[in-house]
């Protein structure tokens, strides 16, 4: 089901059955994400922009360890690695909706993610801001993190990114992190906002500081999250830029257990919830 909120000019569109995510974003008048997947990516992940949770990012060969408990994830990634949580392409179930806003909830499917739990998502649309609030909740101890996955497409020029961030995280060969933080340098150094075209990133920052720009020619967009994100994944494509707000590192609780520390890998009790509130706004800019 397609659920639609605000108008022709600032609007957004939502499929239920792909993860409730956006596969519509108009600001002024215009699409500035995909909404079909990019080539050469699996369609279920390369488009829109989707809700991660309760883990992000990839899990190494799908498995982990929480609790003295060992589960097996499914292996969505080259069938090698879990990627990108339990929720984005599974359906989504309307529970309120507005002229402004859609709020979505999701059981956790066992097959995915073996802890019984329930995640809600709330889609907010205004003149000048979307708000994207996540909440995951435990009906068992468990790990949690949140993330959203937006493809911002490249049809109207180049883009650029400003990311206030002294950091990556160093990544094996299958971009998992190792643990190890290095100092950005030439290429992944973004805080001054540099245009993404040409520029070959898959890469995770840390300690990153609220907020984040994404500029288009004629409009720059805002991310403000709140304090729980301090990572993002910054992956660009030659026809879209993602730039992913993340509660926690891809991996997070093996590398947490294995001494990292900051990861961001929260721990539920029974009955906790883990919420996060991200907010976009948007501003033209001049022709030039």
């Amino acid at each position: 089901m397609i659920v639609t909120v605000g108008d022709e000019v600032n609007g957004l569109a939502i499929d239920t059955t792909a993860g409730g995510r956006i596969c519509s974003l108009v600001l002024r008048g215009r699409e500035r994400i995909l909404s079909l997947p990019v080539a050469g990516v699996d369609p279920s992940i390369a488009w829109g922009c989707y809700l991660m949770a309760p883990f992000v990012g990839r899990v190494k060969d799908g498995s982990l360890t929480w609790a003295g408990r060992t589960v097996r994830l499914r292996l969505n990634h080259y069938g090698r690695h879990s990627i990108h949580g339990a929720a984005f392409d599974a359906p989504w179930t309307v529970s309120q909706r507005s002229e402004s806003s859609v709020t979505m909830t999701c059981e956790f499917d066992q097959s995915r993610w073996p802890f019984r739990g329930l995640m809600t998502q709330r889609i907010t649309m205004t003149a000048s801001r979307l708000t994207l609030e996540a909440e995951i909740f435990a009906e068992e101890p468990m790990p949690a993190a949140i993330g959203w996955h937006p493809w911002f497409h490249t049809e109207d020029g180049p883009i650029h990114v400003q990311m206030p961030s002294d950091g990556v995280l160093k990544l094996g060969p299958d971009l998992i992190p190792t643990g190890g933080i290095l100092p950005v340098d030439e290429r992944t150094d973004l805080r001054s906002g540099p245009s993404m075209e040409g520029r070959h990133l898959d890469d995770v920052y840390t300690g990153v500081h609220s907020p984040v720009s994404v500029v288009w020619p004629d409009l720059e967009l805002t991310m403000r999250p709140n304090s729980r994100v301090g990572t993002f994944v910054v992956c660009t494509h030659r026809q879209a830029v993602c730039v992913e707000p993340m509660t926690a590192w891809p991996d997070a609780v093996r590398l947490s257990q294995a001494g990292c520390a900051d990861t961001g890998v929260t721990s539920l009790a029974a009955g906790e919830t883990l919420t996060v509130i991200n907010e976009w706004t948007w501003r033209p800019r001049a022709a030039r």
